[in-house]
């Protein structure tokens, strides 16, 4: 099996801090920094799983909708559906946003505008 070798330079000043990380792991900066991509890759799959099921959560809450009640319990149902979903929607958009190269940001905001909505943007 073939497992490719990735290589990078980093100034001194940072290869020190990495260097005294390590030593306190007890492990070289190559094998800490290994351990560490490969962690970080594991947990970014963990959190699409969980964004997977929270959406399907979302989902399912927006389709268990009472089409017979009365209009004024049916707002009270949205607005307690909407304080439901708030955490898992700003949780779920955080993580991509972490996750999500400028490029792809920007090229969504774009498709954002050309849809007629105001794209939220925190350099602007």
């Amino acid at each position: 099996m073939y497992t490719p070798t990735v290589s990078f330079r980093l100034k001194p000043e940072v290869y020190l801090k990495l260097e005294a990380i390590a030593a306190k792991e007890g492990q070289s900066p190559g094998v800490y920094l290994k351990k560490k991509l490969e962690s970080d890759t594991n947990s970014f799959l963990e959190d699409l799983k969980f964004m997977k099921g929270d959406i399907s959560e979302i989902l399912h809450l927006l389709q268990s909708d009472d089409k017979g009640s009365k209009s004024v319990e049916n707002t009270s149902n949205q607005n307690d559906m909407v304080k439901a979903l708030m955490p898992i929607v700003l949780e779920s958009l955080l993580i991509l946003r972490e996750v999500a190269a400028p490029n792809k940001v920007s090229n969504s905001q774009r498709l954002v505008d050309k849809a007629g909505i105001k794209a939220y943007n925190s350099l602007d």
